[in-house]
């Protein structure tokens, strides 16, 4: 049910809007840009950019958070999310008792209440929404483009189907949707232009696939990029897939057996819960020749073919793995080719090299001092 929100057709259709908050990200990093030094903190930025875009395509809600907007649902979701993080680093708190009592647990409360209220606002005027569609069903449409016709997002598909799933149920999707959708793309439109900005030979390859392929047709090199321009990316998305398997936004995710296993010697009985590491599993060299080097070449179709399927695991994989892996993808080529065609990146010496940037272990992946680069715009 929920994935039909991600199906191709719908997904497709969101790539305007993809491009319209890369190009609003990329006057953001302008502005941030130390004037002398040209360094910019890019991680605040890419994530209020991935999470206008999350709140634009399954919400359907402009929160203007590129912008400095304080939105409620925003600010709320940050508090949520923030005190998940907070249980994780004291764990004392992993016990519902100690967390009932606690001051982060009343806050957690309050802001899950707010956003609560809004998503039930917005389930209610999208419902409103579509019975006016279907009492204005048989009207006759005066414009044969349809011009006027809305992207369809994530909650029209889910309310299209009200009937098989309840108010809550719709709700709590809206959530894991959302907080899923903006927390690990951000991560990975972060440290993709930081492994480009610390690999120049890459980033050259990046740029020159990027006008080859924006050399064709009229030859307008600063034209809207298009669905078809996205699937001829090949270089990119190994890009993108080397910087998941170094820095996967999720360097640990639980299992529960609904049966006994036994994995290697052991016998884990029916109702275990397993951890599985992702950033375990991407750094062996079991799988990876010199894993701790950035080779985008690790993802050639014939390297992919010679490795264990599970081997490349950042969101999960088999029946529980992550339903916007296609939307996901697709939403990092936008932000990543729409920055790399306008800009340079190169190493900050706040960081200057990736062994540098301080990242820890939450929920997702989290930087510990921000991710700096140095951008400077690219003469046209």
């Amino acid at each position: 049910m929920v994935s039909g929100g991600f199906n191709f057709t719908i997904t497709k259709s969101f790539i305007p809007i993809f491009y319209e908050e890369s190009n609003v990200l990329d006057d953001i990093l302008k502005q941030k840009c130390d004037l002398k030094s040209n360094e910019c903190d890019i991680s605040v930025p890419v994530s209020m950019a991935t999470m206008e875009i999350i709140g634009r395509t399954a919400l359907g809600v402009k929160f203007n958070a590129q912008n400095g907007g304080r939105h409620r649902f925003v600010e709320n979701l940050q508090t949520v999310m923030h005190a998940w993080e907070y249980r994780v680093t004291h764990p004392w708190y992993l016990s519902k008792t100690l967390f009932q009592l606690s001051s982060v647990k009343k806050k957690h409360d309050q802001s899950q209440k707010i956003i609560n209220e809004f998503t039930d606002e917005i389930i209610k005027k999208k419902l409103d929404e579509l019975n006016q569609n279907a009492n204005n069903k048989n009207k006759v449409e005066t414009d044969d483009e349809d011009v006027c016709r809305k992207t369809k997002t994530v909650i029209d598909i889910l309310l299209e189907n009200y009937h098989e799933m309840s108010h809550e149920q719709i709700r709590d999707e809206l959530g894991t949707i959302m907080i899923g959708g903006q927390e690990t793309t951000a991560m990975a439109n972060a440290c993709a232009i930081f492994m480009l900005a610390h690999h120049p030979d890459v980033q050259n390859k990046v740029f020159e696939e990027l006008q080859s392929i924006f050399s064709t047709g009229d030859g307008d090199h600063s034209r809207p990029l298009t669905y078809e321009d996205l699937q001829q990316m090949e270089y990119l998305e190994r890009v993108i897939k080397e910087t998941l398997r170094i820095f996967p936004p999720l360097p640990v995710f639980c299992r529960s057996l609904d049966e006994e296993m036994k994995i290697g010697e052991h016998m884990c009985p029916a109702g275990s819960t397993l951890l599985v590491s992702p950033l375990f599993i991407h750094s062996s060299g079991q799988y990876y020749t010199d894993p701790e080097k950035f080779n985008p070449d690790n993802f050639l179709p014939d390297t992919c073919h010679s490795r264990h399927p599970y081997s490349f695991i950042p969101f999960s994989a088999g029946y529980r793995n992550c339903i916007g892996i296609k939307y996901s993808m697709l939403q990092m080529k936008t932000v990543i080719s729409t920055l790399v065609r306008k800009n340079t990146f190169s190493p900050s010496e706040r960081c200057p090299t990736p062994k540098h940037l301080r990242v820890m272990f939450l929920a997702t992946l989290k930087f510990v001092d921000g991710c700096y680069v140095k951008i400077v715009p690219r003469t046209s």
